[in-house]
């Protein structure tokens, strides 16, 4: 990379560095067809051409390889292989959310289930007056300390309006 930087100057650089971005965004490699990549970078100068050809060819900074078709690719291994890698983090993120998903969903249920127990007003509890209820509910936590919260709480809602 210094090495094409001294040589063909900073421009070199602008468009390895652009290339290698395009090479990013489409997933690490790209079939090699010179005008191709020329049009997709948007050069059609012949001495950015030709610099961009120098850049691609002459400083082995970009992998090619052919594949079984015969096809001939440029591109750079380690974005592939760091696209592949986010990928997977991608799809395990979602695996563990899903399962988070799942769990939380679970837990509701539980809750859901222990906030749907029918709590039932004492017998005679809408005879006594406003004073008697509230003594009752002050009473049934003093004396019995193991009184279910909730259950009070029921009974504090229903406690007759002054």
């Amino acid at each position: 990379m210094a090495l094409m930087s001294r040589k063909e100057g900073i421009e070199a650089y602008g468009l390895y560095m652009q290339f290698s971005d395009t090479l990013h965004t489409i997933g690490g490699y790209t079939e090699y067809n010179f005008n191709d990549i020329c049009l997709m970078l948007g050069h059609t100068k012949k001495l950015i051409k030709a610099k961009l050809y120098r850049v691609l060819n002459e400083y082995n900074l970009f992998d090619f390889y052919t594949d079984e078709d015969g096809s001939e690719y440029i591109g750079l291994e380690h974005l592939k292989e760091d696209i592949e890698a986010l990928n997977k983090q991608r799809v395990n993120g979602a695996k563990g959310g899903r399962k988070r998903a799942e769990n939380y969903k679970k837990q509701s249920n539980t809750q859901s289930n222990e906030k749907s127990v029918k709590y039932s007003l004492p017998n005679g509890w809408w005879e006594i007056s406003r004073g008697e209820q509230l003594q009752h509910i002050r009473y049934k936590s003093v004396k019995d300390p193991d009184t279910d919260i909730n259950y009070l709480n029921f009974l504090k809602e229903n406690v007759k309006q002054e």
